[in-house]
């Protein structure tokens, strides 16, 4: 199953090379830290642990993103921060972590045995992960793992467990280059505040399948993306707040590193719709939907219009400008427990060519 997810992979991001039509070409999605959910204020879903990897498969995603740890004794688990506090609790009572509890400083049976991971859901509240956990839930549910690592031996288990089915991701080139030793997987390099020229010579230095990431989104412009795409490379706008990620997608990044952002809809049919077409909307007009909305759910737009428009979704706002005709914008977020609460507002006379708004169920793997 792993090879012929490979394969389709390797198509999709060959195909983003392909001349654009209505729309910009859309990036690979990677669920940022797994495909966590939040239950108000508390976790439902945790990241970095094998039910986000679960959850990912639920709404569709094709990879997700991890961190790899090193325990005091040299166990690889699954932690973003330094410290378990903001994700974990003590295991006796599920009472908050009062004292500062580093990964580093502790044993693996100690962080195994003394906490679990913050989830409103008691079935949940699990002991931390460990990468090999981690990888075998990829496999299970066919999603690929991105290994945010300088941890060498990761990559070499990752290799015996998925073969060439993850990536590695890290800013450290020493480190991330050295999955090479075991695998001829992709690897992602964060080129810090390296120009494209300089990145794309570092990428060519490592040689195989090769992509740069970064955070940067000032950085990241149209120009900087075309050069590393030419030049035969991937580019992963990682994690950049709503107005730029959107840029992004318009600029043709190939993979898209996000907390939010969706665009699965092969396969799935819409359960609801909205749609208008040759739409004039004067300044400080706008047009509204906000449907009942299943559980796990998730949203798409596709707007083809003239002027300057804000679009809000579910409380994340894009301010949007086309003088003149040009590509379609596509903006897609996943959903729980919420509605979409899509608004379009024109911040000056604007003509709406086309308006598509659909609502997705993913509450089924």
């Amino acid at each position: 199953m792993m090879k012929k997810f490979l394969t389709i992979l390797t198509f999709v991001l060959t195909a983003f090379s392909c001349a654009r039509t209505e729309a910009p070409d859309l990036p690979i999605s990677v669920a940022h830290r797994g495909c966590w959910l939040k239950d108000g204020g508390e976790y439902y879903i945790n990241e970095n642990c094998p039910a986000g990897v679960r959850m990912a498969a639920q709404y569709g995603y094709p990879a997700i993103e991890c961190d790899v740890k090193y325990t005091l004794d040299s166990v690889m688990v699954i932690m973003h921060d330094g410290t378990i506090n903001r994700t974990m609790r003590n295991a006796s009572d599920y009472s908050k972590i009062e004292e500062s509890v580093k990964v580093a400083e502790h044993t693996f049976e100690d962080l195994r045995t003394n906490y679990v991971l913050e989830s409103s859901d008691p079935s949940l509240r699990v002991p931390i992960p460990t990468l090999k956990e981690e990888l075998e839930a990829c496999r299970e549910y066919g999603v690929m793992p991105m290994l945010h690592s300088a941890v060498v031996e990761s990559y070499k288990l990752a290799s015996e467990i998925l073969g060439d089915g993850f990536i590695a991701f890290d800013a450290s080139q020493a480190a991330v280059s050295q999955a090479r030793d075991y695998s001829s997987c992709l690897i992602l390099l964060d080129p810090g505040k390296d120009d494209a020229a300089t990145t794309i010579e570092r990428l060519k230095s490592m040689g195989g399948k090769c992509g740069m990431s970064t955070m940067k989104y000032d950085m990241l412009d149209a120009e900087y993306i075309k050069a590393v795409k030419d030049a035969g490379f991937d580019v992963q706008a990682s994690i950049f707040p709503a107005p730029h990620e959107q840029r992004a997608v318009s600029d043709e990044v190939t993979i898209q590193l996000s907390d939010f952002w969706w665009h699965q809809t092969e396969g799935r049919k819409p359960v609801a719709s909205f749609k208008r077409k040759s739409l004039k909307l004067p300044e400080g007009q706008s047009v509204k939907w906000n449907p009942d909305t299943p559980e796990f759910a998730a949203v798409t737009l596709v707007v083809d219009f003239t002027g300057s428009l804000e679009i809000i979704i579910n409380g994340r706002t894009y301010n949007l400008t086309h003088d003149e005709p040009c590509d379609a914008e596509v903006i897609g977020a996943r959903l729980f427990k919420a509605t979409p609460d899509v608004s379009v507002k024109a911040l000056s006379d604007s003509k709406v060519k086309s308006l598509k708004v659909e609502l997705y169920d993913c509450g089924k793997v």
